[in-house]
């Protein structure tokens, strides 16, 4: 039986969602990269537009000439800007001279960190803002978070005079990442939960047919070759179900002419045989009484029973597979009980016990239900010693009257277990067929047992003995026991 796991509609299930979670994380990942990269890449170019502007109102004219002039245009340039709360950071820093910046506590504290080498490290370079190296970089501080700073040295007539620093909080790129992926959860959560619904449905529209297909399969598997599966489709489904059709055309057909052929057989073989037995028992007599002839007429007749009771085994088959095997009534259990404690003994010297905890009637062909019983005894008897123990006993369950016949022989291998109730099956060490059987008196006992609607099955432990139970319906206990 396959796991819940296993089944189709679950894999297909799983396949549709996988692929769309894997879908909508690629699409996500893409998504929030660029969006990230278009994000910086705004703030870069505000920056470096904010130093041309530096440029043009500080530089140009040629106004600035030494460190001490660059600290006083860059103060009027820093007086004429407007900030706002997590507004862009400059920092101008005059060579030799304290940097001139709209944010003093802020560079201060940097100042100060860095004099006494307790500064955080940037991530491109050590002591946030003021450290920051040439060319644009990200620094981390505890007052401002995380920065984009750009740095530009500032030239006259070749030589460095100062160092421009502006510098942009990432909080609002943050802030945007954040929420593009709550809602892109949120999306991912709704786009599985629609991937899930749709996936079911899918799953249960392309097994559907398959299911079928494992109902047949089932039903043929307990032997009714009957069932069609019926799809109109002209897929691969479709060409699958018509040559699976067709195979249970050949089969049915197979099998009627296998049931005929037996059934035919069988009769045809009972009126030699009878013959055959007449003539080998003349033929003794005449002869007149030799030991020799005496013996091989004797074997004769030996093969000859053995045969009339292969066909009568033959033909208890193909009854039953024709349907016409049972004659039901009801049966005193009590009574059916007493006539096996004084029959049993018949089938071979052995030690029987026969116990029965029930008491009422059991719908049931007596006949037949005997005839089962001897097999299993018989079958008990050919594989225990003279000395053996074979017991019987009668139970009750869910209306069922239980049989089971135990013993203390050589037992079964396991992988002959779900075999020995085949026809003509035969075991190396095993109980299948014996000498002096048929080899099918383990099959018609079964083709019984599942005419009354009934089921049997067998356990052994090699070389400690076997057991063999069969159930059948229709037990009604006796209301006044």
């Amino acid at each position: 039986m396959p796991s819940f796991l296993s089944g189709i509609r679950v894999r297909l299930v799983l396949a549709i969602s996988a692929v769309t979670m894997a879908t909508v994380g690629a699409s996500f990942f893409a998504l929030h990269e660029t969006t990230a990269a278009n994000l910086r890449g705004r703030i870069d170019r505000e920056l470096h537009e904010q130093y041309a502007e530096f440029q043009q109102r500080v530089l140009a004219g040629g106004a600035v000439r030494d460190p001490a002039a660059l600290a006083r245009a860059s103060s009027r340039f820093l007086a004429a800007q407007r900030y706002q709360p997590e507004a862009r950071i400059y920092v101008i820093s005059p060579h030799g001279l304290a940097p001139v910046t709209n944010q003093q506590r802020v560079i201060a504290e940097e100042l100060a960190e860095a004099r006494s080498g307790r500064g955080e490290q940037g991530e491109a370079a050590g002591g946030g803002i003021v450290a920051a190296a040439d060319g644009l970089s990200t620094v981390s501080t505890d007052e401002t978070g995380k920065l984009r700073v750009l740095t530009e040295p500032v030239l006259v007539g070749g030589t460095r005079v100062g160092t421009f620093r502006a510098a942009d909080p990432l909080t609002s790129v943050d802030q945007a990442l954040a929420t593009l992926r709550n809602r892109f959860i949120a999306v991912g959560i709704g786009a599985l939960l629609l991937s899930i619904a749709i996936a079911i449905w899918l799953a249960n529209l392309i097994s559907r047919p398959l299911r079928r297909m494992a109902s047949v399969a089932s039903a043929v598997d307990a032997g009714d070759l009957s069932h069609r599966i019926d799809y109109g489709g002209d897929d691969e489904v479709g060409v699958l179900a018509e040559a699976f059709n067709h195979m249970l055309d050949r089969l049915e057909r197979g099998f009627e002419r296998e049931r005929e052929f037996v059934s035919d057989a069988s009769h045809e073989l009972r009126s030699p045989l009878t013959v055959l037995r007449g003539r080998i028992e003349q033929l003794a007599d005449r002869v007149g009484g030799g030991e020799a002839v005496r013996a091989e007429a004797g074997e004769l007749m030996r093969e000859v029973r053995r045969m009339e009771r292969l066909t009568e085994d033959m033909l208890t088959l193909a009854k039953a597979e024709r349907g016409g095997l049972l004659q039901p009534r009801r049966v005193p259990l009590d009574d059916f009980v007493e006539d096996l404690r004084r029959d049993l003994p018949l089938l071979g010297e052995r030690r029987y016990t026969v116990e029965s905890s029930v008491h009422g009637d059991l719908r049931a062909d007596p006949d037949r239900l005997a005839q089962v019983l001897r097999n299993l005894v018989t079958n008990a008897v050919r594989h225990t010693s003279p000395d053996g123990r074979i017991d019987v006993s009668i139970s009750s369950a869910n209306g069922r009257a239980v049989f089971a016949v135990r013993d203390d022989g050589t037992g079964i291998e396991p992988d002959q277990l779900g075999r020995i109730f085949d026809r003509f099956h035969r075991t190396d060490e095993g109980r299948g067929r014996a000498e002096g059987g048929s080899g099918l008196g383990l099959a018609i006992a079964r083709a019984i047992v599942e005419a009354h609607g009934g089921s049997i099955s067998a356990e052994s432990t090699p070389g400690h003995g076997a057991t063999i139970r069969f159930s059948i319906p229709g037990y009604e206990p006796d209301p006044g026991r």
